[in-house]
């Protein structure tokens, strides 16, 4: 086993950290450890980008066609046709960047999509 000392860690974090450690009554080294197995050993599934357009619009079987997660980026205007429900949403968009405005069906809350978003100008009901 390799000794290491960390640097910077937040003194809250560590302390809620260390009472976990006693929780489940292993050593905080052990915790760290298993910690640090769990990161390293994450199945990273692949994402695809679709970006760089004027105007996307995306049905369920698009999303449901796609074998990873999908960024959408740089794109003026983003349309979630009205087949799109919040599990299929949010298994298949990981995120929405740079878009100016997203157009979202009844079945998506405004705020679920928002969950997803960064640098959205707006987020409007389509109606459908």
């Amino acid at each position: 086993m390799t000794d290491v000392t960390i640097r910077g860690i937040d003194d809250e974090v560590y302390a809620r950290f260390a009472a976990e450690a006693k929780k489940r009554g292993v050593p905080i080294g052990e915790l760290t450890t298993m910690v640090m197995r769990n990161l390293v050993d994450e199945e990273r599934k692949p994402s695809y980008r679709i970006g760089n357009l004027e105007d996307l619009s995306v049905s369920k079987t698009d999303l449901e066609s796609m074998d990873a997660p999908v960024v959408f980026a740089n794109i003026e205007t983003l349309e979630f046709e009205s087949d799109v429900d919040w599990p299929v949403f949010k298994a298949q968009v990981q995120s929405i960047d740079n878009v100016e405005t997203v157009k979202v069906p009844r079945s998506l809350s405004k705020f679920q999509v928002l969950t997803k978003s960064r640098n959205v100008e707006e987020v409007v009901s389509s109606g459908k």
